[in-house]
């Protein structure tokens, strides 16, 4: 008899609606999502809360996995913290959008990732993933 091991299935939703599924060694997009272009924000920023559940299914980050925060992976993963400078915050939030362009993240994930910056106590301000 074979043994059989169980594989876990993650859903990953962003806006409200299901764009991926993960398992602990690769991901599923949603059709929509795998026609996207590679760069594209809404596409990367989905790649990285995959990569948040592979971490939680395998064990490396603790879980259990919750979209709020993969969503808080991806942003530590792609918004520089440079931005979030009390010197240069002001300018990232009146240039939201061409910044979003730039890094090539949602606009909303960087406001999001600046407002939580200026909520989060110091000690708490870098959820950002390990250099491997």
């Amino acid at each position: 008899m074979i043994a059989l091991t169980t594989m876990r299935l993650q859903t990953i939703t962003y806006r409200g609606r299901p764009v991926a599924c993960a398992t602990a060694t690769r991901f599923f997009l949603a059709d929509d999502l795998d026609q996207l272009p590679a760069g594209d924000p809404v596409l990367t920023f989905v790649l990285y809360m995959c990569a948040y559940a592979r971490e939680v299914l395998t064990g490396q980050l603790p879980g259990p996995y919750t979209d709020h925060n993969a969503r808080r992976f991806a942003r530590a993963a792609l918004v520089p913290e440079e931005l979030a400078d009390p010197d240069r915050i002001g300018h990232t939030h009146r240039n939201l959008q061409r910044t979003a362009r730039a890094l090539k993240v949602p606009a909303a994930e960087l406001a999001a990732a600046l407002a939580e910056v200026v909520n989060v106590p110091a000690a708490l301000q870098d959820p950002r993933p390990a250099s491997r």
